[in-house]
């Protein structure tokens, strides 16, 4: 069994590919100025015998832009990778000090775009070995004994039976630069670029889904999978469209959607930032906010998640590496971000004025058309800790931000909901606020764990409290609340009513004798 450098283009050479038992791929980097754009990832094969010649086995997709190798995990695999790529023993370019850290939003980005494939990890420090039916992810100075190509950063080394993954090692090699960065490669002395440990990573894991170079297979297209290595560190569509080809598309997870007010004749004050604080967990207990934009014109807005900055406030446990998805009612992702100055917004971003002060915290700008839209802010490979949603409005238009709303997991102590909002214009507005628990164990949400019984409280900028509420139907405003059309379902959810002038206010949610659980907070418009 041999290592070969994957160059032959010609008809033998794909069918023998498409035949391999075992297959293994490499990533190469190139020096700067390279004809090929700064990108190489030539790719390995392991031929275990001279296979029968036969036609159609490998997939090339020419109008999807991606290329698979007929080879995939069994639905429903949970495919765990031992990450015993260990300290970097310096502070990385983008803050990190261990290499799995760096490395380990690489499985989120695959994780998050399959239904049928969930890409876990856990930190290891065994070595490599083929055949022992763990996936490993290491550095190495060889390929299992062979030498890594000119130029190699690293090898995807697979082996299937019965065109089923059974498999996959990843080995960065030891003998080349790496550190972890966003944005552009970057280049060293000697001119090569640095090897980026993340983009790496995902390039690799996509080979270890069943993905190919799609760029050499007669393919033009701006591609993470594809065989160079570039400024692209993002998957793009095609990689996406590929991926969920071989495992299905993700089912949108069921958001709360604050219900539209008409209102035709809009007063002179409206919401305008809106933002809420809470525990991020995972699963059902990630973190979903959603907003109406209300009016003629589109909106631009601006949404973002805070993590490490709020441990620069005091906040204990806070979500170390956010990542945040904008989606419409339907359900469609319209975008999605991991760290803000990543992408193409990230001038956009800066200029605005509400760029995040940590690069691991997620930013995006989008311009929207009136209707309901939600934020769901989650951590990468799962983590949690307390994160921050804010949404701010980017422009002046008459279109504005109107009803807002928030589902998440409510704690003791700094783990408490804590929304905020900012009133702009002339005048006082009218609202009401709400702090549902049991409601959401009931269709359309059916959730389980909810806080049994929300207690809500509202303060000012001062911090000073404005009102508060245990059960709704109990207190003056009893009556107002039911004839507001918004009423809880559940005696035992709170609401107030209050007209508040223009200012910024904050709605902090807890559980009665510290009872923790999922619930939701929303404000919606009562002016006509």
């Amino acid at each position: 069994m041999r290592l070969e450098e994957y160059c032959d283009r010609s008809l033998i050479g794909s069918i023998l590919r498409a035949f391999m038992d075992i297959m293994g791929f490499t990533l190469f980097r190139l020096p700067r100025g390279c004809p090929l754009q700064q990108r190489s990832l030539a790719s390995l094969q392991i031929l275990s015998i001279l296979i029968v010649l036969a036609i159609g086995i490998l997939l090339s997709h020419d109008a999807e832009g991606y290329v698979l190798e007929g080879v995939s995990w069994p639905s429903g695999s949970v495919v765990t990778f031992q990450m015993g790529l260990g300290p970097a023993g310096r502070t990385l370019i983008d803050g990190n000090t261990s290499w799995n850290t760096a490395a380990s939003p690489a499985l989120t980005a695959w994780d998050n775009v399959v239904a049928r494939l969930d890409y876990t990890s856990n930190v290891a420090s065994t070595s490599a070995s083929s055949g022992d039916h763990v996936n490993t992810v290491v550095f190495s100075t060889t390929v299992f004994g062979q030498k890594f190509g000119t130029g190699t950063l690293a090898v995807t080394y697979y082996r299937s039976m019965n065109k089923s993954i059974v498999e996959a090692d990843i080995l960065f090699n030891k003998n080349q630069q790496f550190d972890s960065y966003r944005g552009p490669l970057r280049y060293g002395s000697s001119g090569w670029a640095i090897g980026d440990i993340r983009r790496v990573f995902i390039h690799e894991l996509g080979h270890a889904l069943g993905l190919d170079h799609p760029d050499q297979h007669g393919q033009h297209v701006d591609a993470i999978m594809n065989s160079v290595t570039s400024n692209r560190e993002t998957l793009s569509a095609d990689d996406t469209a590929g991926a969920q080809s071989m495992y299905g598309a993700p089912t949108p997870t069921p958001t709360p959607t604050p219900t539209p007010t008409p209102s035709p004749n809009p007063s002179g004050s409206h919401l305008g930032n809106i933002s809420t604080r809470m525990n991020v967990g995972s699963g059902n207990n990630v973190m979903i906010a959603g907003f109406i934009v209300w009016g003629s014109q589109s909106k631009t807005i601006l949404v973002r998640a805070l993590g490490p900055t709020l441990g620069s406030y005091g906040v204990a446990n806070v979500l170390s590496d956010p990542m945040l998805e904008l989606h419409a009612s339907s359900g469609a992702t319209i975008a999605t971000n991991d760290d803000w100055q990543t992408g193409s917004q990230a001038s956009q971003i800066s200029s605005s004025g509400y760029a995040p002060s940590n690069s691991n915290e997620p930013a995006l700008i989008a311009t929207l058309a009136a209707g309901s839209y939600t934020a769901i802010v989650r951590g990468y490979n799962n983590s949690t800790g307390i994160g921050l949603v804010e949404v701010y409005e980017l422009d002046t238009l008459s279109s504005r931000l109107s009803n807002i709303s928030t589902r998440g997991q409510v704690g003791t102590d700094q783990s408490v909901v804590i929304a905020g909002l900012i009133i702009d214009g002339s005048t006082s507005k009218k609202l009401i606020i709400r702090a549902l628990g049991p409601s959401l164990a009931a269709p359309p949400f059916s959730l389980s764990g909810t806080l049994s019984d929300p207690v809500l409280e509202l303060h000012d900028s001062s911090g000073n409290l404005l009102a508060s509420n245990d059960d709704w139907g109990i207190g003056t405003q009893a009556a107002a609340i039911s004839s507001s059309g918004y009423s809880p379902r559940n005696a035992k959810e709170s609401a107030i009513i209050a007209t508040l002038p223009t200012g910024n206010y904050t709605a902090i949610i807890r559980g009665v004798n510290n009872s923790t659980g999922l619930a939701l907070v929303d404000a919606y418009d009562l002016d006509p």
